[in-house]
Order: structure tokens, then sequence, then C-alpha cells
């Protein structure tokens, strides 16, 4: 599944290159429930529809997330989010005008786990699936060009399979939804 989203981003980037749209960067804050906050970085690509709807392929990258087990280990997660889904303009038609816009789809989430106070045994975890929910405003400050502010929710958890105190099979389960804060720069087509 994760290829079929990842193929069907590729075709919406290759088969549209006459649309409208717009592409930018971001910096990211994501506070989780059950890990720490991180600071991230990501971008993101859209393609107009029509009648002030746009399908979206965002990527996001956040390199400190930190949980902690039972016993007290901690585990430091690098997590990066592939999002697909769909936004609505409210002010499609203005050109020159604050945009709010909302929006939402389905995330594929990939993390690299690495031990905190230099435990070797790291266990694994697996990529996962979830889903995101966005608000935001673009305010242009020229023809092509746009600040960008969003707030996201984002809904995702990891299992953790590992070694722990030398016992095989030890499960541990990181809820990592909460809520995320972006804001950049838009390039508009």
């Amino acid at each position: 599944m994760k290829k079929a989203l990842m193929t069907l981003g590729l075709a919406v980037l290759l088969t549209a290159p006459a649309m409208a749209g717009s592409a930018g960067v971001y910096g990211a804050w994501w506070t989780g429930e059950d890990a720490s906050d991180s600071l991230g970085v990501g971008g993101w690509v859209d393609f107009y529809l029509g009648k002030g709807m746009e399908i979206e392929l965002r990527g996001s990258h956040f390199s400190d997330f930190e949980a902690e087990n039972d016993v007290g280990d901690r585990a430091d997660l690098r997590v990066t989010a592939w999002d697909l889904g769909f936004t609505y303009n409210f002010n499609h038609r203005s050109g020159n005008k604050l945009n709010p816009y909302i929006g939402g789809g389905g995330t594929i989430l990939s993390a690299e786990l690495d031990r905190i106070e230099n435990h070797k045994d790291l266990g694994t975890v697996d990529d996962e699936w979830g889903y995101y929910l966005v608000g935001g405003l673009e305010f242009p400050i020229s023809k092509h060009f746009a600040l960008v502010g969003e707030a996201m929710f984002r809904q995702a958890k990891f299992e953790i399979l590992g070694n722990d105190l030398g016992f095989s099979g030890v499960k541990q389960v990181v809820d990592i939804k909460g809520f995320e804060a972006n804001a950049g720069i838009a390039f508009k087509w």
C-alpha cells in the first residue's frame, strides 16, 4: 500500500505540470501524546482541481521524539511523514487576499529508532498509517509568493518491538498523535 500511495503521488506530480498549483517549504513543531515535542522541516506540492479543491503531497521530517517505556528506558525516534490529501481554499478566486483553507488525508509514517545513553540493542519499529487534518492561512506577498501558517492534527501510533533487560518480545506502543504547527513560504504558479 505504501508503494501504491507513493506511485499515485508521483503520477500526480508527473501528469499535472500544466495545472495551477503551488510548492513550498516550512518549519514545523509537533507535540505528541506519549513522546516529547519535536522540531522539523517539510515541503509540499499541490495542484488545483477546480472550485477551490486541490490535491496535495507533503513530506515532513522530525528528528527528536523522545519516549520512555515502563522501566525507564528512553528511546529517540526520527519520524518522516508522507501525506496525500485534499484541501479546500475558501478564497480561491481572490488572488491577492488572505486565503483560508482546510484539508486532510492519509499519512504513511516511517520511523527510525535510536536508544539514548548508548544502548546498542535498539529493537525495531514498523512503518505505520495515520491521518491528518489541517487548517491554515496563505498571505500573498507578491504575485507568485505567499507566507503560510497552518495548524495540523496528526493521528499516529508506533509499536516498538525489541529486547528489554535481556527479555525478548517486549512491545511498547508509542502514541504520537497530537498537534503540529507549520510556518513557511509558498511559490504559486
